[in-house]
């Protein structure tokens, strides 16, 4: 078969190695790691992305990304038959079923998960080549700009506002693929846990269901594939997402 994968540069180390040992001709692009902060700007990127594909050329077009928000939600098919993974969000990917990811979920709920790309591409790198952490020099350089404007008392107000998310969090997890510069990566993780006074921990990644995907392995119970001229939508079950036709009452 020859595949052509839209999806976020999240994946991009995990997908191009195991993009290498497929059986098929796979052609890739890879969409700005932000995207999934704003899912309608998710959906309709990724809808032009597909719509550019032209016809005839592709026997799939596989979408990198779980339903994000409901970012993927609503997406149609064109000419060309859409393959997706039946996960709400990347993490079920690196840790290879939405069933471990429930069981992670419920035994740990306040985890923030890290992989290469979220490191890499959110995180991002110094002009030395190092990990840097953009969330604690961002809210360093936000706090001095409020002190400047508001003052002290004030600028102390509006970060607590701004984190507090983070209050519900007490996890650092590393899920490790295999690939990359894992040192760095769990160097990068450890510190930021210690920051924030949070537990560390590594959890090995699962990368059968990145495998399957590439490989064309689309087990009716991991993955959806929605035939030409039909669209996708979320379930509200463990389904996740399902077929529906354009049209069909939601």
């Amino acid at each position: 078969m020859k595949l052509y994968v839209i999806a976020c540069e999240v994946f991009c180390r995990e997908f191009r190695t195991f993009s290498a040992s497929s059986p098929h001709l796979i052609d890739m692009a890879f969409q700005p790691f932000g995207l999934h902060d704003t899912p309608d700007q998710l959906r309709l990127e990724t809808q032009q992305a597909i719509d550019k594909v032209p016809p005839d050329t592709y026997d799939y077009i596989l979408i990198g990304y779980g339903l994000c928000s409901r970012g993927t939600a609503e997406l149609v098919a064109g000419k060309t038959p859409l393959v997706m993974v039946r996960a709400h969000d990347c993490i079920t990917f690196f840790l290879g079923s939405k069933e471990r990811y429930l069981e992670q979920f419920t035994a740990q709920p306040g985890t923030y998960y890290y992989s290469s790309g979220w490191i890499e591409r959110k995180e991002g790198y110094s002009e030395q080549g190092h990990i840097r952490s953009v969330k604690l020099e961002e809210k360093e350089k936000r706090y001095a700009a409020y002190v400047e404007q508001y003052g002290e008392d004030n600028a102390s107000y509006l970060i607590d506002m701004e984190t507090q998310w983070l209050n519900n969090y007490g996890r650092a997890a590393l899920i490790d693929m295999g690939v990359g510069d894992r040192e760095s990566y769990r160097a990068f993780v450890q510190e930021y846990a210690e920051k924030m006074d949070w537990e560390f921990q590594e959890l090995p990644g699962d990368t059968a269901l990145i495998s399957s995907f590439l490989a064309g392995d689309w087990d009716p119970e991991k993955f959806l594939v929605v035939p030409p001229g039909q669209t996708v939508n979320d379930t509200y079950d463990d389904q996740i997402i399902a077929v529906e036709e354009i049209g069909e009452a939601t």
